[in-house]
């Protein structure tokens, strides 16, 4: 998002600290793959749904949700302005390290949830428009969220390929994306 260092979206676990300290039980990656998918999906005024979903039970007048909302604010519109972009430069939400471990692997599990629930609330009808290139993108998106994130060992070949699945998550929002806009333009 375009802006001073200040205006910068926090790392994964300060978003997850201000996530917990609200008792929001959601991981950031899991909402930003929510964001993403309600978005890229054509979901009707997504960022009502964004606020429906995520702050219907904070009051007003808690100053935790607060902070919450204004995190969650800029997390939305990070996506949104990037998703906008001709060329956009996806990078997903997640802890910094690329440790194969349980953190990092529910991250990864986490955000493919969230990406497919928010793109399945833009309908069947969304889906059947899609290739099946596309559709097979979300399938293995849901093959993901069965991501075993226990008994896992951090070695040079499990990390090769847990770089290899995040890339591929990468890339295929964006053919997603890509596949969507040509087809509105159609």
């Amino acid at each position: 998002m375009p802006g001073s260092d200040h205006d910068a979206l926090p790392d994964y676990v300060s978003i997850a600290a201000t996530l917990q300290r609200c008792g929001l039980r959601q991981s950031p990656a899991e909402l930003q793959g929510f964001a993403l998918g309600s978005c890229i999906g054509g979901v009707a005024a997504p960022l009502n749904v964004w606020q429906q979903e995520l702050y219907s039970d904070f009051s007003s007048d808690d100053v935790l949700a607060g902070e919450c909302k204004a995190v969650l604010d800029r997390l939305f519109a990070e996506v949104l302005a990037g998703i906008g972009q001709r060329t956009w430069e996806l990078t997903l939400l997640l802890p910094q390290d690329i440790v194969v471990d349980a953190a990092r692997l529910s991250a990864v599990r986490d955000w493919c949830q969230g990406f497919l629930y928010g793109f399945g609330l833009g309908g069947e009808a969304l889906t059947a428009r899609l290739s099946e290139q596309a559709r097979e993108l979300l399938r293995d998106f849901a093959e993901f969220t069965r991501l075993d994130t226990e008994a896992v060992e951090n070695n040079a070949e499990n990390q090769s390929a847990l770089i290899e699945i995040e890339e591929y998550l990468r890339v295929g929002v964006m053919l997603i994306r890509d596949e969507l806009n040509a087809l509105d333009k159609a």
